[in-house]
């Protein structure tokens, strides 16, 4: 079992209700590996390298390939292979490279989240610190670009990236610190309730000189490009607070509008701000003529659909109503995203529309949190399961949980939390000013108190986050 603790989650409560919710997440969350499909897009046949599966999203600039993949190499022309790349499904996806290629593999390098086991055993993983980046992410960056820069022109480099490589593969730029980078993660994200898109375009396109960034290290060797999306396909929303929404093309000018526009310009290190004025076009991103020319591969080995369509498929299987929701709900804050969602759930339990019971509705995507000066510790997904809590008091019928499918929300080592219909009984009886601590960004206390956190690990994957949200019948629970 993926949830560690799913026998004591549905000891209490709603016990039928979060048994079909655990295995819905326990569904989606198996799906979310990209092991399996990282395995489906390499092998070796009869001296050949063969990369790629039609079944998989792909691009290429090569221009000595045609046709469709997969695409070969001859063994027999290729010099060294070397992996390298970061993110908290990088592991994985390494793993299943190391697997089938074994001592063909010359070198190789991942940056891993803390707290995962180490499944690679040739390859060098080095364990980083997530969601603020640490002398670890450094260090190992610094061991990443070593080895892409021994590339050559016969060599191939296999490069893994999901999300969570902000931070696990940050390498400051020249005149920075880990602690500059630090301070602009906490007051951007954290502090300030910023959108992934706006905090990235600060930390990554312009502070860190590796992430998103490998091409610029592998001279003119063969680039095959392995990335866990944490965006599902075919899916183009355009966020106002994107940067890139506003029509700018100068990465160093947005990172500085990003900082204003939160009021934070004055407040970070001036070294970040003498950086980003000087501009330098060379640690900034890709220019067209770093990439002209060179051969790169691209594969999208997994994303949120995988673990989405799973969980409705488990949904179905179970004899329940189920549809997707919204499969990327993201850079919003929690509470009103909860109370919109609980208002659904009753809207369902008291008048079976827009789905009859019983029946589950599911969403993905990453919401925020603004902690601002509060001295609380949880996560999105303990802080979005907690604000419905209250929304759902007495629905005997709903149950409700979020967790995130790297397997830690925010800085715990917890995935989420699951409520139901008597949660608040359970609050009143362990005497929680619930709304004290939600105020203070606290609910991993009170999840603890309840004993209803969601245990899995540190998991290897990222492809953002899972809400199931069920309305059984009075004859279910």
């Amino acid at each position: 079992m993926i949830i560690k603790n799913a026998e004591k989650l549905a000891s209490h409560s709603n016990i039928n209700g979060r048994r079909i919710v655990l295995d819905i997440l326990e569904a989606g969350f198996e799906a979310s590996d990209p092991y399996e499909n990282a395995r489906k897009l390499i092998r070796v046949d009869n001296g050949k390298l063969l990369f790629g599966h039609t079944d998989f999203e792909w691009q290429t600039s090569d221009k000595r390939s045609s046709g469709r993949p997969p695409f070969v190499f001859d063994l027999s022309e290729v010099g060294n292979i070397y992996v390298a790349g970061g993110g908290k499904a990088a592991q994985r996806m390494a793993k299943a490279v190391e697997d089938v290629l074994g001592d063909l593999i010359t070198e190789g390098q991942i940056n891993a989240k803390k707290g995962e086991p180490r499944w690679c055993k040739r390859i060098n993983v080095t364990f980083a610190g997530h969601p603020i980046p640490d002398e670890d992410s450094v260090e190992g960056s610094k061991e990443i670009v070593e080895i892409l820069r021994k590339a050559d022109h016969d060599d191939l480099v296999i490069y893994a990236a999901s999300g969570g490589a902000s931070a696990l593969t940050t390498l400051p730029g020249p005149g920075l610190t880990l602690e500059d980078l630090q301070e602009v993660n906490r007051l951007l994200f954290f502090e300030c309730g910023a959108s992934m898109q706006e905090t990235n375009a600060v930390r990554t396109t312009c502070l860190t000189i590796l992430n998103t960034k490998h091409l610029r290290y592998v001279g003119d060797a063969t680039c095959i490009y392995f990335l866990t999306s944490e965006v599902p396909p075919n899916l183009h929303r355009k966020d106002p607070r994107d940067p890139k929404s506003s029509g700018g093309t100068d990465a160093y000018q947005c990172a500085i509008d990003v900082l204003k526009r939160y009021q934070i310009w004055k407040k970070v290190p001036k070294s970040v701000c003498r950086y980003l004025k000087k501009a330098d076009p060379r640690y900034g991103p890709l220019r067209a003529e770093e990439v002209e020319g060179k051969p790169y591969y691209e594969f999208t080995v997994m994303d949120p659909h995988y673990m989405l369509d799973a969980a409705k498929g488990k949904a179905k299987e179970l004899g329940l109503n189920a549809e997707i929701g919204v499969s990327s709900l993201n850079n919003v804050e929690v509470r009103p995203v909860a109370e919109t969602i609980a208002y659904m759930a009753q809207e369902i339990d008291s008048h079976d529309r827009p789905l009859k019971p019983p029946c589950v509705l599911i969403f993905g995507g990453e919401l925020l949190v603004a902690v601002g000066k509060s001295t609380g510790v949880g996560g999105r997904n303990q802080e979005f399961a907690l604000w419905t809590a209250p929304m759902i008091d007495g629905r005997r019928n709903i149950v409700i949980a979020s967790a995130d499918s790297d397997g830690t929300d925010g800085p715990t080592y917890v995935a989420g939390g699951i409520v139901d219909g008597r949660t608040m009984e359970r609050v009143r009886e362990a005497d929680i000013d619930i709304f004290r601590e939600l105020d203070n960004h606290n609910s991993y206390a009170v999840l603890e108190k309840l004993d209803d956190h969601i245990i899995t690990g540190a998991r290897g994957t990222n492809v953002r986050d899972l809400r199931v949200v069920y309305i059984g019948t009075p004859s279910q629970g």
